[in-house]
């Protein structure tokens, strides 16, 4: 259940099973809960009050009419923000009544790695996917360059893809999303955005399941996502640069 459970009747089930003895335990299929849970692994769920639910709970949820079972990251009045221990990006928001059960024996997850790029050739490139201002070049460093680029879609358009798929092939590159897992100061640490970084702010990261305008940029582009705001928090380029720019100058 770190992925998918793939039988929607296993569901009746295990709500059965709660609700008559307050507990069931379940085998761990998929890989999305590493190194916290292996496959095959097995879990007990317990019955849970929805409003008893806390960050870091992991918890057996409804979606697509499967079971997940994620940690939570963040609850919000009708909805939690989940994610599996081995992914960058949240999960879809949860909605409250799709909870199952909960998890409470499931240990607490690792702390992320620290970012280990120490530096390179040329200046930090900060592509930028989103309406702006014109005034960030008054926030960041003189040695970030600014690469504007316009919406198309959902994201971007083949062409601009393309320049940004080059230029995270050839140096390492920091996804900046507010659907990231880890906090920026978590990850980058004193390695932050050192020369040659590129730096992709504004982009909507994934894969499309169906034929839309525009193009997600692949998060596998990125060697590190992070986030600089609360998790689905969406900043504006200018307040993201800021934030960013402070992370450098506190770092230094």
């Amino acid at each position: 259940m770190g992925e998918p459970s793939p039988a929607p009747g296993l569901i009746d089930l295990i709500i059965r099973g709660l609700e008559q003895v307050g507990t069931v335990t379940v085998p761990v299929t998929g890989v999305s809960m590493l190194p916290t849970l292996q496959h095959d692994d097995r879990v007990v769920l317990e019955a849970v009050a929805v409003e008893t639910i806390k960050p870091q709970d992991v918890v057996a949820f409804r979606a697509d009419g499967r079971l997940v079972l994620h940690r939570v990251h963040a609850v919000r009045a009708d909805h939690l923000i989940t994610a599996g221990d081995s992914q960058r990006l949240y999960d879809p928001p949860v909605p409250l009544a799709d909870v199952v059960a909960v998890a409470p024996r499931v240990p607490a997850r690792e702390k992320p790695s620290r970012w280990p790029f120490q530096g390179g050739d040329g200046p930090v490139d900060v592509w930028l996917v989103e309406p702006t201002s014109g005034t960030e070049e008054e926030i960041v460093p003189p040695w970030w360059r600014l690469r504007r680029r316009t919406r198309e879609g959902v994201c971007v358009s083949a062409e601009v893809l393309t320049e940004i798929r080059a230029a995270a092939e050839r140096a390492p590159t920091v996804g900046v999303s507010e659907k990231a897992v880890f906090a920026a100061r978590d990850v980058l640490g004193s390695a932050t955005l050192p020369a040659g970084t590129q730096v992709l702010v504004g982009c909507s990261f994934g894969h499309l399941h169906e034929p839309m305008r525009g193009h997600l940029v692949p998060s596998e582009l990125a060697d590190v996502l992070v986030r600089v705001g609360e998790p689905e928090q969406r900043l504006d380029a200018a307040e993201t640069l800021r934030r960013l720019a402070r992370l450098v100058a506190s770092a230094s």
